[in-house]
């Protein structure tokens, strides 16, 4: 490694997930973690809340922790997800998600979804200000 030091935007590079800042949604929290090109974020989701159909330019990797969802896709595809699954959406797809029990996910988007959370352009919390 260099001698030189090196700089970033960043406070520090090392987070804990437990200092993370909530942000609330609707039938759910969300925790939000970009950079300049990734954004991952934990979330749980209440039973029975429902993501309309949307589609977003970024890629999306999501990795269901705890609980079932069913999934529609605007390729035709459908599916219900356990524990366990991952899923991978290409960006443009449309999708759609109901929880069909209390849900833990892991999500990943490439570049980061600066349309739901727009600070995250400037503060890797996703927070105003």
């Amino acid at each position: 490694m260099s001698d030189e030091l090196q700089t970033t935007r960043y406070e520090s590079l090392i987070h804990q997930l437990d200092d993370v800042p909530v942000h609330k949604m609707p039938g759910g929290e969300v925790k939000v973690l970009a950079g300049d090109q990734v954004q991952a974020l934990w979330a749980t989701f209440e039973a029975g809340t429902h993501i309309p159909s949307h589609s977003h330019p970024n890629e999306q990797i999501t990795w269901l922790r705890k609980g079932r969802f069913d999934y529609k896709f605007g390729t035709g595809e459908t599916a219900t997800c356990e524990a366990g699954s991952l899923v991978l959406i290409p960006g443009g797809i449309e999708h759609e998600v109901w929880y069909v029990e209390d849900c833990e996910i892991v999500e990943f988007f490439s570049p980061p979804r600066t349309d739901m959370w727009p600070a995250v352009a400037t503060n890797p919390y996703g927070i105003e200000g």
